[in-house]
């Protein structure tokens, strides 16, 4: 006889085990749209190389920062296979890098200059307080180090206890 808890257990390893075969179809994808992006990139440069105009280098730079943000959701979602959780980094270092493409390649009016800017650096802010916490998880789910050791040493980095918890 099944108990319910043998049955949650079940339902929860076969979720979890779906949720994983997703992020890696994603993760494949993800990397066959790099592959994709490489190239178109390196035709963007030989023609930025052949006549550098605004337009040529824009495109060659906009490509480029493509590939930048799909290779942190590529680590996003390695950080998801890897740990069982999604860490806040790459999603703020994906955004960022969005921001600043949309910067660079659009021509965005005063107003959106700003709005950009301030997007940048609230991100870049969240980057900062909740990337420690994404490293003390980090270290503590690949077992490097237990919580009491990871704990000292936020105390010592003058870093804000609930951080590593």
């Amino acid at each position: 006889m099944i108990t319910v808890a043998q049955l949650r257990d079940f339902l929860v390893k076969g979720c979890s085990l779906v949720t994983i075969l997703i992020y890696l179809l994603i993760a494949a994808l993800l990397v066959a749209a790099a592959v994709v992006g490489a190239v178109e990139s390196i035709q963007l440069l030989k023609a930025a190389a052949a006549m550098p105009t605004q337009e040529t280098l824009t495109a060659a730079l906009q490509s480029i920062l493509l590939i930048i943000v799909i290779a942190t959701l590529i680590d996003m979602v390695r950080s998801y296979v890897t740990f069982g959780r999604v860490l806040v980094r790459p999603i703020l270092i994906a955004g960022i890098t969005t921001m600043v493409r949309r910067l660079l390649v659009a021509s965005p009016s005063f107003l959106d200059v700003i709005g950009i800017t301030i997007v940048i650096l609230g991100l870049t802010v969240a980057m900062i307080y909740l990337g420690r916490e994404d490293r003390t998880v980090t270290k503590f789910l690949s077992g490097e180090k237990d919580a009491a050791n990871i704990e000292n040493e936020a105390a010592k980095a003058g870093e804000p206890e609930s951080a590593s918890k």
